[in-house]
């Protein structure tokens, strides 16, 4: 498989024609469930999904499998019996090779679980708490793949269960990082960058600790992110997922460009088009 280095640039134009508006729209409205009807997602609605995984592949070696029935032990974890998932009957695994850097995984994945809010399902980021042996299992890896996290997918009950709250705080507002925070100086930004910087702070992260930041310098912007990287659970997927709302906000306001790769103290830094 073929990895991402420091310089890597890919072109905006990856977002599939027309689904960016789509995404953008359910980017608000997304919301992480973890306990679930059970009821089988539609035959119809696991083949486009799987159709998109197919053509959505933004980044060399990274890539999402649709796992069309979730057993539940693939959400084994170290909270409750597992994960704190329950009765989830599909999931997606999100996928890279060797050399594939956190930050395309989180992208190309956030990318599905976005089509798939739009297709009226719900889901959830599963990163830690889950079965790799039972996930590679069913995601067919090739040689030198890993799965980096999965997302349960499904319908979601009506409202959230005492489990949910009294663990993960579900039906309270979370807390969301203010725009000062993470784009410092962002109320002297053109309204692209700080529409960019706005889109993430619904994002979903590890514990929701958003870790990214932002800042503006000859018209690009840079990402970065707070403080040490986590082994179990690396900032740079968190950072990735970042990347597509940021992408996504910039495109609201008519603005496409490239992101290119970069070594730490750097995540990445997004360029416009010329002219913008």
């Amino acid at each position: 498989m073929d990895g991402e280095g420091a310089g890597t640039r890919r072109p905006i134009y990856g977002i599939p024609p027309g689904e960016a508006s789509r995404w953008l729209e359910v980017v608000p409205v997304r919301h992480a469930r973890r306990s679930y009807t059970g009821e089988p997602v539609a035959s119809a609605e696991l083949d486009a999904l799987e159709d998109r995984a197919a053509s959505w592949r933004p980044w060399p070696g990274a890539r999402v499998v649709v796992i069309r029935e979730a057993p539940a032990a693939l959400f084994v974890g170290i909270v409750g019996a597992y994960g704190g998932i329950s009765h989830a009957p599909s999931a997606l695994a999100f996928v890279g090779g060797d050399g594939t850097r956190g930050e395309a995984v989180g992208y190309t994945g956030e990318g599905l679980v976005l089509e798939a809010t739009a297709r009226g399902l719900d889901s959830c980021w599963v990163a830690g708490l889950f079965s790799a042996h039972v996930t590679a299992g069913l995601a067919g890896l090739a040689p030198g793949e890993r799965v980096h996290a999965v997302a349960a997918l499904g319908h979601a009950r009506g409202t959230a269960t005492v489990k949910e709250r009294l663990l993960f705080g579900a039906g309270r507002p979370k807390h969301r990082r203010s725009l000062d925070e993470i784009a410092p100086g962002h109320e002297r930004w053109p309204a692209w960058a700080r529409a960019a910087a706005e889109a993430t702070r619904v994002a979903p992260s590890a514990m929701n600790r958003q870790p990214w930041r932002f800042s503006l310098a000859d018209s690009a912007l840079t990402l970065r992110f707070a403080g040490a990287d986590t082994p179990r659970t690396s900032k740079r997927l968190d950072c990735g997922i970042a990347m597509l709302h940021a992408e996504l906000g910039a495109l609201g306001q008519g603005v496409a460009g490239t992101w290119e790769l970069r070594d730490r103290p750097e995540v990445a830094v997004f360029r416009p088009e010329q002219g913008r």
